[in-house]
């Protein structure tokens, strides 16, 4: 309850940025003791717990930013009075995607203000930095933009030092520098796809996650129908990667094309999965590429429907992997 109506509090202030970032937390409001020297006072103090690496994120946030966290969870205690702060407690989980990425651009940018700024020491974190640039670099996807030109932190101090005279100006820089990429990621669909067990074929693998990663961050129409052509991709790379034409036969008899998947897959099921439940396995793996085709070409494709073709084609996948372990034992 607390999260939701924190998150919602967040959403109506256009702070989408924290309210992602606080969707994957257990937020509470509790009391705590503080011994103030004379006696023990009871205050209230707004708790999050974070799996990594949004924990980091928060604690790089700006205390302006802690505090609107903090005002949300009080929102959610409408007798209560805010903390100006918030308490950090890290957990043993970790989390990806798009919630991830967004963790990752907020404490980089962090670093960036803090090393130019009178805080940290550019080669006790450069390694952090760098590292952490490259995997920014990866997983940004196609259409957000990301245009930090300093690969690591020295580069960063010789262009402060010549162009940035002032603490001010080096926080809006990095700010600006910044904001495109997090603007886009923090205004992505809230709607769900969630990483399955790897198959084990790689192409498959990596197009699902390519999806995945795409579904996060679009919007426009052809995005989405851009997403439809990629599911059926996965689907006939799927089909390529059991179908044995030595071994199986489509039902009609017509030797399937290389990218023929429904004759692929009927043809490999058939073989290696007889029995009851045939018939309702065959449906399933149609279904998924008619809504992948039916997707690719909708001039009307919405996020929804992305969000369904990319979970369809997840579960054809993790169906086939299935059945093919099972007959590989």
């Amino acid at each position: 309850m607390a999260n939701t109506t924190a998150c919602k509090f967040l959403e109506s202030l256009q702070r989408f940025d924290l309210a992602m970032l606080l969707k994957h937390c257990q937020a509470t409001l509790a009391e705590s003791e503080v011994d103030n020297g004379f006696f023990t006072d009871l205050v209230d103090e707004a708790i999050v717990d974070a799996p990594m690496p949004i924990g980091e994120a928060l604690n790089k946030l700006p205390p302006q930013d802690r505090k609107r966290i903090a005002e949300a969870i009080a929102s959610a205690y409408p007798k209560k009075r805010a903390p100006d702060d918030i308490v950090i407690r890290a957990t043993d989980a970790t989390i990806g995607g798009a919630a991830a990425l967004l963790a990752e651009l907020l404490i980089h940018r962090g670093m960036m203000i803090d090393v130019a700024t009178g805080g940290a020491r550019i080669q006790e974190v450069d390694d952090y930095y760098q590292a952490r640039e490259i995997r920014i670099r990866q997983a940004i996807p196609e259409g957000v933009r990301y245009e930090n030109p300093h690969d690591d932190l020295w580069d960063w101090y010789r262009h402060w030092s010549a162009d940035l005279p002032q603490y001010k100006d080096r926080r809006f820089y990095v700010r600006q520098l910044f904001g495109p990429a997090i603007d886009a990621i923090s205004n992505r669909s809230s709607l769900p796809s969630e990483p399955r067990e790897p198959t084990g074929w790689e192409r498959v693998d990596r197009a699902l996650s390519k999806a995945r990663t795409r579904l996060e961050t679009t919007s426009a129409e052809e995005d989405c129908q851009a997403i439809g052509l990629l599911c059926r991709e996965i689907i006939i790379s799927l089909a390529q990667a059991v179908f044995n034409p030595a071994i199986h036969e489509s039902l009609d008899g017509i030797r399937p094309s290389e990218t023929d998947a429904n004759r692929m897959l009927e043809g490999y099921i058939a073989h290696v999965f007889p029995g009851a439940s045939n018939k309702e396995v065959r449906a399933h793996a149609r279904a998924s590429l008619a809504l992948a085709l039916n997707l690719q070409h909708r001039r009307t494709a919405t996020q929804q429907l992305a969000a369904l073709c990319v979970e369809a084609t997840a579960s054809t996948t993790a169906v086939i992997s299935i059945i093919a372990r099972a007959n590989a034992d």
